[in-house]
C-alpha cells in the first residue's frame, strides 16, 4: 500500500489511541482532579481483591509491574491505599484501601454511568454494548 492510499482514519490502532485520549481528556471533567483514571482502576481492583499482591492487581488492571508499582506509590502517598508486606512472601506487598480510599471509591463509582455516557455520547446504547463486546473479544476477555 502506498502512503497516498493509507487512510489514517480507517486504521484501527490509530482510532483506538484517539478514543483513549478522548476518554482520558473527559475524565477530569467528570471526576475532578483528585484521581486519575488509572488510580480509580487501581482502587476498584484493590477493593475487589483486598490483600491482593501488587502483581495480581497489575494483571487485573492491565499494567506491567513497574508501572503498577509507581501507581501504587502515588496512590498511597495520597492516603488512599496502604501496602503491607505479605506474611506468606516477604518479597511482595499486599494492598488495601484506606478509609479515605474507600470513600473516594464510593464517590467515584457513583460517577461511572455519567463518565461512560460522556465517553460514548455519539453512540446509541446498543452500539455502546456492541463496542464493549467487540473490545472484550479483541482483548481476549470472556463475555
Amino acid at each position: 500500500m502506498t502512503i497516498s492510499k493509507f487512510q489514517l482514519l480507517q486504521h484501527l490502532p490509530h482510532l483506538l489511541r484517539r478514543a483513549h485520549f478522548e476518554a482520558d481528556a473527559l475524565f477530569p471533567s467528570i471526576y475532578g482532579d483528585g484521581l486519575t483514571s488509572r488510580q480509580l482502576a487501581l482502587l476498584v481492583a484493590v477493593a475487589q481483591r483486598p490483600g491482593g499482591s501488587q502483581s495480581q492487581v497489575a494483571q487485573d488492571i492491565g499494567l506491567d509491574l513497574n508501572t503498577c508499582s509507581d501507581l501504587v506509590q502515588r496512590t498511597a502517598s495520597k492516603g488512599l491505599l496502604k501496602r503491607e508486606r505479605s506474611s506468606v512472601d516477604g518479597r511482595s506487598f499486599c494492598l488495601f484501601l484506606t478509609d479515605d480510599g474507600e470513600r473516594a471509591l464510593v464517590d467515584s463509582t457513583g460517577k461511572a454511568v455519567e463518565y461512560r455516557d460522556a465517553v460514548a455520547r455519539r453512540l446509541s446504547a446498543s452500539e455502546r454494548e456492541q463496542l464493549i463486546g467487540l473490545l472484550r473479544k479483541m482483548l481476549g476477555f470472556d463475555r
